[in-house]
């Protein structure tokens, strides 16, 4: 890979970092009835962190160990925006099963 593409996949990285801690604050103080979609935009935003970091590994611009250490966190943030996201669903809607909790 070029050293173009090496230093555009890692700004982009980088850059989906950036825009996660944005989304989470946002996220964090949206009106209740919004803070749903914001946490899902969130969690499309770790989905799209680990495919990218999976490029950059499979294209040996990241090793392993750094790799394997980035990838667990992500999945560890993606595992507490889907336990808020469920508990949201829970406040809105107390009695009835969210079909998008499960």
């Amino acid at each position: 890979m070029s050293r173009t593409a090496r230093y555009t996949l890692g700004t982009r990285i980088e850059n989906h970092f950036l825009d996660l801690l944005e989304i989470i604050y946002q996220s964090y103080y949206a009106p209740t009835d919004k803070k749903i979609e914001k946490i899902v935009t969130a969690i499309n935003t770790t989905d799209l962190l680990k495919y990218l970091l999976q490029i950059a590994w499979e294209n040996k611009l990241l090793k392993d160990s750094p790799y394997a250490e980035l990838s667990a966190k992500i999945l560890e943030i993606g595992k507490m925006l889907g336990g808020w996201k469920n508990n949201i669903a829970a406040k809105i809607s107390p009695g009835k099963q969210n079909s998008s909790t499960k």
